[in-house]
């Protein structure tokens, strides 16, 4: 056992040890940790190291393997060549580690070369495929204070700590309590501090004097005489040395902090919605008592909607009866029944549903919903072109990418059994360009799932059409439009399409030959045939038509800005601009044939998918909206889906009935994320920092001093020692030469730089 006390004694283990644990914690900070909310969960454990590996798959290879090479050149010539570790370490390096120094000209070589476009990058994490407990173990290297590494490394390191002030205390007590007061006359003269000088009175009244000087400046003196002089000893400041003692007392209570916390701690992190509660605990007992009440959440959001700061209204009960109350921020937290209330996120997509017995009222659910999960897409309205009915006005979700275009997406929509309209977003600067095209293709089929730019017909220029102008006797239009044309087949440059007329029937018109010529015809009336030029007009009895000229058809594809429309044929398409749709998959909603799909839409404008500004609700101004006004002044609506029951719509405040159940959309609701903490070792902590810190600046700046003197009737000799680089020599044995009367002994003072103050 004696190897191992050796070696827990050592110094240079103990730094070895802190070294690890520091480097260590440095890494914890690097890497993201797993936050402790998931750490119960290990599909959520490991969707979080998926989340982190890519940010650790590309490392500079030279900074990385320069300094690695450089510590192995030192370790090379420390046990090939120790002595000539001085005469190879460059000059102006000297004074430094000859380590330091390679490390250091290897990370600043790495450094320069990959600066300057570098060797290529190191797969960190394909490498560390080869150790896979640094990922499996419970998160690995992504959960490092969690490891049983970690502990046993901590455990080690408060072993090492304890055993080396054990066996160091009791020699530093001797040297305190009973410290050297003798010393031979040799050491007078061999000392390194000394001061030989003159005695400026006789034996004894020149050891008075300089006992008396000595206890002026704090310093405790012992007097005796022998063989026929006198002998001094005064030490000042020799308690200072127990502050070894704090220092590693401060280090133990880190470690007993650190298992406080670990084994005694808790931290709990949960959702409340604005006006609701919730228990501490879902276990029984008298835990179960103490509830959180949210009494008001409140945010403030910037001109583009971001959250500024945000704040609760916090209420804590326990067994019926307030504990604490007041207003909760990340900084500011709330203390009350043993914990810690802290702010720690703030969330505004929330909804507050009802479900009645549609037959008795009978109250059978009432939920605030979290809706985390969100999709982006185009807001959409889709009505009968010539009745204007409204068919649908919803946020469509993209679900197709475009083969071709990187962040762009679509969706289909059927108008027929083989006709979709296609609903694009494509990445334009910092937003987005709506990009619509009618296709021959069945919103179902497996071909519509893998649709290119080409086929989406984006980038091509929309084909040319006539327009025409319809008006009636009187002289007033009835129509003025682009006929979308469709080639015949039959010769090339022919294109046929149909004119609605007011009165019913269809003229046919289109464009024949190359250049294209405008023509119009009735196969039942030979009078209604002809060519017509650009600008030129012809009466068809009850209606004139006039050839306005070419222009371009965006019938079939092309691009919306908000608030604009196009007509597809029998449809009129209106985009309203692109947004988030945040919803959640809720189970056991009366009335659900599984799980239930709940959504809110708040009628605001994304700029991008995880960026939302959210207009309505609490402390948001309306006016802000940029979606060209439409839903400005629009209320929140929810969308329901009930597994087998199509999908309804409620407004803010709106109750409809579906089957036996009444659904009632109260409105929005505001969550406000708390962090719950009760921390045992935090005091002990505080305690150890405020232990290390005093010990530290007493060790530093507190040094001890020990003199020794002899004094006869013609010399007085002066020895001392002093922590520190203290030179008595030029300071202390001058000022006691001084105070005593020697005539040979010049004033004191500080050389350049030097600060005597200490």
């Amino acid at each position: 056992l004696y190897p191992v006390w050796r070696w827990l004694t050592s110094v240079r283990a103990a730094i070895v040890l802190i070294a690890i644990l520091t480097g260590f914690a440095l890494a914890g900070v690097i890497i993201p940790q797993v936050p402790p909310q998931l750490l119960g969960s290990p599909p959520a454990v490991a969707g979080h190291i998926d989340a982190q590996r890519p940010t650790f798959d590309h490392v500079p290879a030279a900074t990385l393997l320069l300094p690695l090479l450089g510590f192995g050149v030192w370790l090379v010539i420390r046990v090939a060549a120790p002595r000539a570790r001085a005469a190879l370490q460059p000059r102006p390096l000297r004074g430094l580690p000859l380590s330091l120094s390679l490390i250091g000209l290897g990370l600043l070589l790495g450094l320069v070369i990959d600066g300057l476009g570098g060797v290529g990058g190191l797969a960190l994490t394909d490498a560390l495929t080869e150790f896979p407990w640094l990922y499996d173990t419970n998160g690995g290297i992504f959960n490092l204070f969690n490891q049983p590494y970690w502990f046993a490394l901590v455990a080690l390191l408060a072993l090492s700590i304890t055993t080396c002030t054990t066996s160091r205390f009791p020699p530093i007590w001797r040297t305190v309590r009973r410290p050297q007061r003798r010393v031979n006359d040799r050491y007078f003269e061999r000392a390194r501090q000394r001061l030989d000088f003159a005695s400026p009175a006789p034996a004894a009244a020149t050891a008075d004097a300089l006992a008396a000087a000595l206890r002026r400046r704090r310093f405790s003196v012992r007097a005796e005489t022998r063989d026929g002089a006198h002998y001094l000893f005064a030490d000042r400041y020799g308690w200072v040395q127990l502050a070894t003692f704090v220092s590693h007392l401060a280090l133990i209570l880190l470690v007993v902090g650190t298992l406080l916390t670990k084994f005694t701690g808790e931290e709990l992190q949960f959702w409340v919605a604005e006006g609701e509660s919730r228990p501490l605990f879902a276990t029984g007992g008298d835990r179960q008592q103490v509830q959180v009440i949210v009494d008001d959440a409140i945010a403030r959001f910037n001109d583009e909607g971001q959250a500024l700061d945000f704040r609760s209204l916090v209420r804590v009960t326990s067994g019926g009866e307030e504990v604490g109350a007041g207003e909760v921020t990340v900084n500011g937290p709330l203390h009350a029944a043993g914990f810690r209330v802290h702010q720690a996120a703030y969330w505004e997509h929330g909804a507050a549903l009802q479900v009645r017995d549609a037959g008795s009222g009978q109250l059978l659910y009432s939920e605030a919903l979290l809706l985390q999960q969100q999709f982006f897409g185009p807001r959409i309205s889709i009505t009968q072109a010539s009745t204007g009915v409204l068919f649908t006005d919803e946020v469509i979700q993209l679900r197709f990418p475009v083969a071709d275009v990187e962040g762009g997406a679509y969706e289909l929509i059927p108008l027929a059994e083989t006709v979709s309209v296609a609903l694009a977003l494509l990445p334009e600067g910092d937003g987005f360009r709506f990009h619509y095209a009618l296709l021959p293709v069945a919103a179902g089929s497996p071909e519509g799932a893998r649709l290119d730019s080409a086929a989406l017909r984006i980038g091509r220029p929309p084909p040319v059409a006539p327009r025409v102008r319809l008006s009636d006797a009187a002289g007033a239009t009835v129509l003025d439009g682009v006929v979308p044309l469709q080639p015949t087949g039959l010769a090339e440059g022919d294109h046929l399409g149909l004119l609605p007329l007011p009165g019913g029937g269809l003229l046919t018109v289109g464009y024949a030959g190359d250049p294209r010529r405008f023509f119009y015809f009735d196969p039942a009336d030979e009078s209604r045939r002809g060519l017509l030029p650009p600008g030129q007009s012809v009466d068809l009895g009850d209606v004139r038509l006039e050839y306005v000229g070419e222009d371009a058809d965006h019938s079939s594809h092309g691009s919306l800005e908000p608030g604009e429309s196009q007509v597809l044929g029998r449809v009129e398409l209106g985009y309203g601009g692109a947004e988030s749709v945040f919803f959640a998959v809720v189970d056991d909603v009366p009335g659900s044939s599984g799980q239930s799909v709940v959504a809110i839409e708040r009628f605001g404008r994304a700029r991008t998918a995880s960026e939302f500004n959210a207009f309505g609700g609490e402390n948001v101004d309306l006016a802000r909206s940029t979606v060209s006004g439409l839903y400005a002044d629009r209320p929140a609506r929810l969308a329901i889906g009930l597994g087998d029951v199509p999908r309804f719509d409620l407004d803010e405040g709106q109750a409809r009935v579906v089957g036996d159940y009444e659904y009632a959309f109260l409105g929005p609701r505001e969550f406000t994320g708390l962090n719950l903490r009760r921390d045992p070792g935090g005091t002990v902590f505080w305690v150890a920092i405020v232990l290390g810190v005093l010990a530290l600046l007493t060790t530093f700046f507190v040094p001890r001093r020990r003199i020794w003197a002899r004094v006869s009737d013609d010399r007085t000799q002066l020895a001392g020692l002093a922590t520190h680089g203290v030179d008595m020599t030029r300071r202390e044995f001058r000022w006691l030469a001084g105070d005593i009367g020697a005539a040979d002994i010049g004033p004191p003072a500080p050389e350049e730089g030097e600060d005597w103050d200490r």
